[in-house]
């Protein structure tokens, strides 16, 4: 990597609660405080052909299944080549997390692959947003990291967007250095198909539906048909985001026969509020 000044940077992401998605803005936002130009968004409303015209790509996901979702990484294999533009990686993880050092590893490589030049990666921690737990019981589990993501969490997103904008400007390249960590065995389709085994309902609830939309929007396989109030249990893989995403929770799934409630309903109960940077600090002040 030679030393550059980049002057227009693209930081784009997969969300399906809002956890990767608040984690990338704050990354934009740094980065606007250093005087770059930004585009931020999530991935679906980029368009490929701008991410080849920018300085510098950052790029962030979920720990999905121990791995880089799927549909992303299809996204990310279809862009446009980006030669020897410096790209960096994040992402995040539920709870105590599981192979998340990899899959940041694997989100960078898909990068490197379409010929970026890597320049950092991080993990941000946050709660589970995985649906199955709470609804299962498990609620203690996910509410141990209720407290995240905090100042600390904050502060270390800013870190991390003006490290890789420092190593760009210094043109130090960055190794990408995999873990061992089991979990990288079944990581993906394993996951998914056991997961999926036990799920023995999963439609949509017409009498409830308000066709708001929001589960075909959050669908990233197109498994769900509105106008039918169905679901194609096939092409599903499980993400949950359209249990977590139903503002009033018509998606109707059982896994092993528990019925599985959404991450707004989660959030209710248990009188959840996740402060925005700006809004910690007025807190403490």
């Amino acid at each position: 990597m030679n030393p550059r000044k980049p002057k227009k940077a693209m930081v784009f992401w997969y969300s399906q609660t809002g956890n990767t998605e608040r984690a990338g803005r704050l990354i934009a936002e740094t980065l606007k405080k250093n005087n770059l130009t930004v585009e931020a968004g999530e991935y679906r409303d980029i368009d490929p052909a701008s991410v080849a015209a920018c300085d510098l790509i950052i790029a962030g996901s979920p720990v999905y299944y121990y791995d880089v979702p799927a549909n992303f990484k299809q996204w990310l294999r279809d862009l446009p080549d980006i030669s020897h533009i410096p790209c960096a990686a994040y992402v995040t993880f539920g709870g105590e997390g599981g192979n998340q050092h990899n899959t940041a590893c694997t989100l960078l490589e898909l990068l490197a692959e379409k010929g970026g030049a890597p320049a950092g990666m991080e993990t941000f921690g946050n709660m589970s947003t995985f649906a199955i737990t709470w609804s299962s019981g498990n609620v203690n589990r996910i509410l141990k990291y209720r407290h995240l993501p905090d100042e600390a969490s904050y502060d270390r997103m800013r870190a991390f967007a003006s490290g890789v904008l420092q190593r760009v400007r210094e043109g130090k390249p960055f190794e990408i250095e995999r873990g061992v960590d089991f979990r990288n065995l079944i990581k993906s389709a394993p996951s998914i198909w056991s997961t999926k085994l036990f799920i023995s309902r999963h439609t949509i609830d017409a009498e409830k539906c308000i066709d708001c939309g929001a589960c075909v929007k959050k669908c990233p396989v197109d498994a769900i048909d509105l106008s039918e109030h169905s679901v194609d249990t096939d092409r599903c893989i499980a993400c949950l985001g359209c249990v977590n995403n139903c503002p009033v929770q018509a998606v109707d799934m059982a896994f092993m026969g528990k019925k599985i409630y959404g991450w707004g309903e989660f959030v209710r109960r248990n009188q959840i509020e996740i402060l925005l940077p700006e809004e910690l600090k007025s807190k403490k002040n």
